[in-house]
């Protein structure tokens, strides 16, 4: 019944290996603050572009199309409850880097970390369900996660939200996934060969970010431990209840909660960094909860699994 949670658990410490990998090249100063500038930029505008569209590449399946458009619904109202969530706790009178605290708790790492994750436990089938939550993650990430982090100055405009590459590669995808015509095949092997690169790099970019702070702080920071919490326990506490009332089979609600239990996401980082707030502090999260995560995000996983089957 717990298969799962061994697979994850396995898979999360292959991902630590390549974290480790990053934290060495920039400590050699193979990478630099400017590496990993252009890593964000070649992750969250490219790289996630051809990792969504890929998966798409398959025969038309109405069940499978039904499971995408109620987890892309169910990822959304997740996302909502995080929001509410985050505003509620961290608000600019109370803390001063509220917006990072917002940010570090609202987005979770449900593209470089989760997807590899779904691609052991359900191989393409996984990965083509958890599209919807990377696409949901866009939207929120170039909506409220930059109006957040350049204060107001930019986000929520209907051009970040159409526009952004996640979006459009869910979209074009799906399209595909509709149609009989799918992409010529060497085309989809350059394409299946730029969505590889998609874990790799991000957790060597990860790693950068931790050879750029000292590790105690992550521990010794309440602050840190709170949105921490926040992210791994709270939030995906909230979705095991909702999902035991929506309906879906079990492996599309495992997916699902598998992108709402990852990590803080490493764009919450990158696009600090982009905005010039403190993305150090989300970097010190970003590096707790992804420790965290290889005990919660299993746990949780087993949570659901468990409940799943006593409720039949």
């Amino acid at each position: 019944m717990f298969t799962n949670s061994l697979i994850v658990l396995q898979q999360i410490i292959v991902m630590f290996l390549l974290i480790l990998m990053g934290y060495v090249l920039f400590r050699k100063n193979v990478f630099t603050n400017q590496t990993t500038q252009s890593l964000t930029v070649l992750l969250n505008k490219y790289i996630v572009f051809f990792v969504l569209l890929r998966s798409f590449q398959r025969p038309f399946d109405a069940h499978l199309g039904y499971a995408l458009g109620v987890t892309f619904v169910c990822s959304m109202l997740f996302f909502l409850i995080s929001i509410a969530l985050a505003n509620r706790v961290y608000r600019p009178e109370k803390t001063e880097n509220y917006a990072d605290c917002r940010v570090s708790v609202v987005l979770t790492n449900n593209g470089f970390m989760a997807l590899p994750l779904l691609d052991a436990m359900f191989g393409s089938d996984g990965v083509f369900l958890g599209a919807s939550s990377i696409a949901c993650m866009a939207i929120v990430l170039w909506t409220y996660g930059v109006q957040q982090l350049s204060g107001g100055k930019e986000g929520n405009g209907i051009r970040n939200i159409l526009l952004n590459p996640a979006l459009l590669a869910t979209v074009c995808g799906f399209l595909l996934f509709c149609s009989p015509i799918k992409l010529p095949e060497l085309v989809f092997r350059a394409v299946d060969f730029l969505g590889d690169l998609n874990t790799p790099l991000a957790m060597l970019s990860l790693g950068c970010f931790l050879a750029q702070i000292d590790l105690r702080e992550c521990f010794t920071d309440l602050e840190i431990w709170k949105v921490s919490v926040v992210r791994l326990l709270l939030i995906p506490a909230i979705a095991i209840v909702l999902l035991l009332f929506i309906p879906l089979d079990h492996m599309s609600k495992i997916i699902l909660l598998t992108g709402t239990a990852a990590p803080c996401a490493l764009a919450s980082a990158m696009f600090g960094q982009i905005y010039g707030t403190d993305y150090l502090f989300s970097t010190r999260v970003i590096s707790l909860s992804t420790l965290l995560s290889v005990i919660t995000l299993p746990l949780c996983i087993s949570v659901l699994e468990g409940l799943l089957h006593f409720f039949g």
